[in-house]
């Protein structure tokens, strides 16, 4: 049963949310020309014609305000509270229920700490194996802007996993450090964003009894913005283990949301196992419900910053 815990822990902690805000002020990105980068149809297909250039551009900061007032965007720095209930299935009838809390803060608008805390319900479904319930690991997540512009944004940062788990079926045991980093490509022509998230989850300590975890985690994530209020995004989870000769297991979900104000959204997320249902990454099938508040006022404002005493 302990294969499972990771995958819980993963899909709680890898709700990395919310795209950067950038200045208005800020002078527009320079048109990439055939030679750089992207070149012809590929080009048009991002970017738009010549002669749609300024429209593009329009389109990619409403796109970018969009998935920052619903949470979506991985690299956006806002705050949020957000209550989610999930049901994951394992291939060996063992299945795990959760109610998921998640706190995240912007100290400053380039600058998030994010506090996950779930309380999970585990059932073995095999005879002589009691079910229980209680929390799970604590995971703080801090993250830090590194670039923003209208075609893409970057941030940095990564999560601490403390073993808080109130029994063994519920959580790793282990302390775990998990560096990475996330990217946001804003795609006018079809009305979409796509986000990249990187992480290499890596055990330092904790309960010697237990396995040790090294696993990297490949997120791509394809978010369309319908209208103002509805929102769907395709989300493929890819997990190399480092500790079982780079095994790699693939996990798919697809979500649907919306938005009820400024501040209220709602969404749903199903989900299967595509490769490697039956290693400790891995899933059958899982379902997750959530409700998230969103709001963008930082704790401290850049202009404070600019007011405090400087040394000579």
């Amino acid at each position: 049963m302990t294969r499972m815990l990771p995958g819980l822990l993963v899909m709680l902690v890898i709700t990395l949310a919310p795209v950067a805000s950038w200045p208005a002020d800020e002078p527009p990105p320079r048109e990439p020309s055939s030679s750089e980068s992207v070149p012809g149809e590929l080009e048009e297909l991002i970017y738009g014609k010549p002669e749609e250039r300024e429209r593009m551009a329009e389109e990619q900061k409403r796109l970018s305000e969009a998935a920052k007032s619903f949470g979506t965007d991985p690299t956006a720095i806002i705050g949020y509270y957000e209550l989610t209930y999930g049901k994951i299935a394992y291939t060996n009838g063992f299945r795990l229920d959760h109610v998921t809390a998640i706190v995240q803060v912007p100290i400053t608008p380039n600058w998030f700490v994010r506090a996950t805390m779930p309380y999970a319900w585990a059932n073995p479904n095999q005879a002589g194996e009691p079910t229980t319930n209680g929390a799970s690991d604590l995971a703080i997540r801090t993250a830090g802007r590194l670039y923003a512009s209208d075609s893409v944004a970057l941030i940095v940062g990564g999560d601490v996993v403390f073993p808080t788990a109130s029994n063994d079926q519920l959580g790793t045991g282990k302390y775990i450090l998990a560096p990475g980093g996330a990217v946001a490509f804003p795609l006018p022509k079809l009305r979409s964003l796509f986000y990249t998230v990187v992480q290499d989850f890596n055990s330092v300590g904790g309960d010697p009894s237990r396995d040790n975890l090294h696993y990297l985690l490949v997120q791509p994530n394809f978010n369309t913005i319908w209208s103002e209020r509805w929102w769907t995004n395709v989300i493929g989870t890819a997990y190399v283990d480092w500790n079982d000769n780079r095994k790699t297991t693939m996990n798919l979900q697809a979500e649907i949301g919306r938005q009820f104000d400024n501040h209220w959204n709602l969404y749903v997320r199903p989900g299967v196992g595509v490769v490697g249902r039956d290693a400790f990454l891995g899933v059958d099938w899982a379902v997750q419900a959530g409700i998230r508040w969103v709001f963008e006022t930082p704790l401290f404002s850049e202009k404070l910053f600019k007011k405090l005493p400087k040394g000579r």
